[in-house]
C-alpha cells in the first residue's frame, strides 16, 4: 500500500510537454529526447499506453536525418540516440509505424562505431565513455525485434572493447554513471564481471538505505541510488533493494519528483527535480510489482499453488460434465478452426486442461505443459474422467520445452503470456516456434477491450482482482514476427464475455452490441481475448517422422 509510485507517475505527466516528450527538469522545461526515449518502456509497463505513443511519435519527427538524436544542448550524442532506440524498439512492438525510425537509429549507432567497437566521445572528463555500455542492450533488442543480427554483432564487438579497458569499473565516479556501466554489463550477460564491484558498493550502504554518490562523500545521488536498487534486484539482493526504495520514498518531494541529489555538499542537480530520477524510481518500483491501476493495491505475480487455486474453481466432475454438454469457452472456436483432426497440439500453461480436453474430443493429439504439479494432476484426472488420452509435462516454459524441434503440429497458449515480461514472451515465442511444425497460436487479454479494462481496474483498486499481475496487449504480431512466423492473423473474440468483468449494469450495453452487424462488431475490436495465429516457414526444413519427446517430467495416460 503506497502512493509514492502514483506520485512519480503524476510528476512525469505534469512535466510532459503537450504532444511532445518529457521536460529535462522542473527548471529546464525544454524536451529531453534521451529521457523521453527510455521512458517509453517504463510507460508501457505502467500501462500509460497513450503517453508512450505520444513520446514515440515525438521522437519519430525529432530524429535527425542521419538517424541520431541530440541532447538538450543541440549536439548529437551516441548515448542519447541509444536511449531513444530503447523507446523506439519498445514502441515498435506495439505499433509497426515506429520500426522504420528504430531501424534508422540503430543503423546510425552501428555506423558511428569505430572498427574496434568504440564510440569515441569527448565528455570533457565529466562522464566516463563507458556509459555507452548502457546502449548495448538496446542494440541487442533491436536485432531481435527488427530481425537484424548485425546489430547484435556490433553490440558484442563494443562489449568486448569496453570490457577490456583497464579502468572500466572505476568506482570513483558518480553512482549514476557507474550504474549505467554496471547495468549495461549485466544486461549483456556479464553479471560475474561486475559481481565483486556490486558487492563492494553495497557494503557501503548505510542503515537508512542510502549509498554515497562518491566514495568517502556524504551526499546521495537520487537517480544513481535508484539505479543501484535495480542492480540489487538483478543480483537478488532484495533486502538491499527495499532499503533503497524506503530511502527514496522519504526523499520524494511533495510534487512526486526528486532532486538530483540530497545531503550536505550535494552537487548533482541539488535544487532541480530531474526527469530521469522519476524514471528509474518507477522502474525500481515495477520490480516490486507495484501496478499503476490502484493507489492502494500492490498487484503481485501468483505462485503455482495460487494459480492452481484461482484457475481450478470447478470440481473435476463439474468440469467434465460441462464439457460433455458442449458448454465450453468461446475461445475454443479459433483453436478448432485452425487445427484439424489428427493434428498434434501442445498447450503451454494448460491450467485445468479444459481447452486441450475440448481439442482432444475433436480428434486432436494432445500434449499439456504446466508449472503447477496440482494443475497437472487435475488435468490428468479430467482427461481420465472423459476417457481421453494425452501426455502431460510439468515444467517451466521459461526453460526448455519438453518437445524437440518440429515435434508437434501446433503450439498454443491461452491466458498465459500476459503474465510475462516482453523479453520472456519473446523467448517463449521462439521456443514455441521451434517446437511447432506448422505454427503457433496465442490468446491474451485485449488491451482495447474497454469493458474488460474498466472491470479489471475497479477490481484491482478494491483489491478483488484474483489473477495477479496481468498486462493486456494491443497486439502480439511483433512477437510472432520475431519468432519468424508468417501469414500472421489477429482478431479479438468474446465481446459479450468482456461484460462479465464490467459488472451488473450491462443491459444498455448488450442492447447496443445486439444492434450491430457482425462486421461492425468485429470492427469495434472489443473482444475480451486477442487471438493471434502464425505459420511456421517450413522452407528448407527436413520432414520429421513422428513426435520426438524429451523424457523429463513426462506423465502418460
Amino acid at each position: 500500500m503506497d502512493s509514492s509510485y502514483l506520485k512519480a507517475i503524476a510528476w512525469i505527466k505534469a512535466h510532459t510537454l503537450d504532444e511532445r516528450g518529457v521536460m529535462v527538469s522542473s527548471k529546464q522545461q525544454g524536451p529531453y529526447l534521451e529521457v523521453t526515449g527510455y521512458l517509453i518502456p517504463t510507460l508501457i509497463n505502467a500501462q500509460e499506453i497513450s503517453l508512450a505513443f505520444q513520446y514515440a511519435e515525438f521522437l519519430s519527427y525529432m530524429q535527425r536525418p542521419n538517424g541520431s538524436f541530440v541532447g538538450p544542448d543541440g549536439n548529437e550524442y551516441v548515448f542519447d540516440s541509444g536511449q531513444a532506440l530503447r523507446g523506439l524498439v519498445a514502441a515498435s512492438q506495439q505499433w509497426d509505424q515506429f520500426k522504420a525510425f528504430a531501424l534508422k537509429c540503430a543503423d546510425y549507432l552501428v555506423s558511428a562505431m569505430s572498427p574496434e567497437g568504440r564510440w569515441p566521445v569527448d565528455y570533457k572528463g565529466e562522464i566516463p565513455e563507458a556509459v555507452h555500455l548502457f546502449v548495448l542492450p538496446a542494440l541487442v533488442e533491436a536485432s531481435v525485434v527488427l530481425n537484424k543480427p548485425e546489430y547484435k554483432d556490433a553490440a558484442l564487438k563494443a562489449l568486448h572493447y569496453y570490457k577490456n579497458q583497464p579502468d572500466v569499473l572505476n568506482k570513483n565516479c558518480l553512482t549514476h554513471f557507474l550504474a549505467y556501466i554496471i547495468d549495461g554489463f549485466i544486461d549483456m550477460g556479464e553479471i560475474d564481471f561486475v559481481r565483486g564491484l556490486v558487492n563492494e558498493i553495497f557494503k557501503a550502504q548505510k542503515s537508512d538505505g542510502s549509498i554515497p554518490a562518491f566514495p568517502k562523500k556524504h551526499w546521495v545521488c537520487s537517480v544513481g541510488l535508484a539505479q543501484l536498487g535495480i542492480i540489487a534486484h538483478k543480483f537478488q539482493m532484495y533486502d538491499k533493494r527495499d532499503r533503497v526504495i524506503e530511502y527514496l520514498k522519504r526523499q520524494q518531494n511533495s510534487s512526486g519528483g526528486f532532486f538530483g541529489s540530497y545531503g550536505f555538499g550535494a552537487r548533482y542537480f541539488p535544487k532541480e527535480e530531474i526527469s530521469w530520477a522519476s524514471k528509474f524510481f518507477i522502474d525500481l518500483m515495477h520490480l516490486q510489482q507495484v501496478r499503476p491501476s490502484s493507489d492502494v493495491q500492490v498487484i503481485k505475480s501468483l505462485d503455482n499453488q495460487e494459480w492452481h487455486k484461482v484457475m481450478l474453481e470447478e470440481t473435476i466432475d463439474e468440469l467434465a460434465g460441462r464439457i460433455k454438454k458442449n458448454s465450453f469457452p468461446l475461445w475454443c472456436k479459433p483453436l478448432l478452426q485452425n487445427t484439424k483432426p489428427g493434428d498434434s497440439v501442445l498447450e503451454l500453461g494448460s491450467g485445468s486442461g479444459e481447452l486441450s480436453a475440448v481439442l482432444s474430443l475433436y480428434g486432436r493429439k494432445i500434449y499439456l505443459m504446466d508449472y503447477s504439479p496440482k494443475s497437472i494432476e487435475y488435468s490428468k484426472a479430467l482427461f481420465l474422467k472423459l476417457g481421453l488420452e494425452a501426455q502431460f509435462f510439468e515444467g517451466d516454459i521459461l526453460k526448455d520445452l519438453p518437445l524437440s524441434y518440429n515435434s508437434v503440429d501446433w503450439v498454443f497458449s491461452s491466458g498465459v503470456l500476459e503474465h510475462f515480461s516482453e523479453e520472456e514472451v519473446m523467448s517463449i515465442m521462439k521456443k514455441s516456434a521451434n517446437a511447432a511444425r506448422r505454427g503457433v497460436m496465442s490468446l491474451v487479454p485485449n488491451s482495447q477491450s474497454l469493458f474488460y479494462r474498466i472491470g479489471k481496474y475497479a477490481k484491482e483498486k478494491s483489491g478483488q482482482w484474483p489473477y495477479g499481475k496481468e498486462t493486456p496487449l494491443l497486439t502480439m504480431k511483433p512477437y510472432f514476427e520475431a519468432a519468424l512466423l508468417t501469414n500472421i492473423q489477429e482478431f479479438s473474440i468474446g465481446t459479450y464475455h468482456a461484460l462479465k468483468f464490467f459488472g451488473k449494469d450491462q443491459k444498455a450495453i448488450r442492447a447496443y452490441l445486439d444492434s450491430l452487424t457482425p462486421a461492425e462488431l468485429k470492427q469495434h475490436n472489443q473482444g475480451y481475448l486477442l487471438f493471434t495465429y502464425g505459420e511456421k516457414n517450413t522452407k528448407g526444413d527436413s520432414p520429421q517422422n513422428g513426435d520426438r519427446l524429451k523424457t523429463a517430467h513426462k506423465h502418460d495416460i
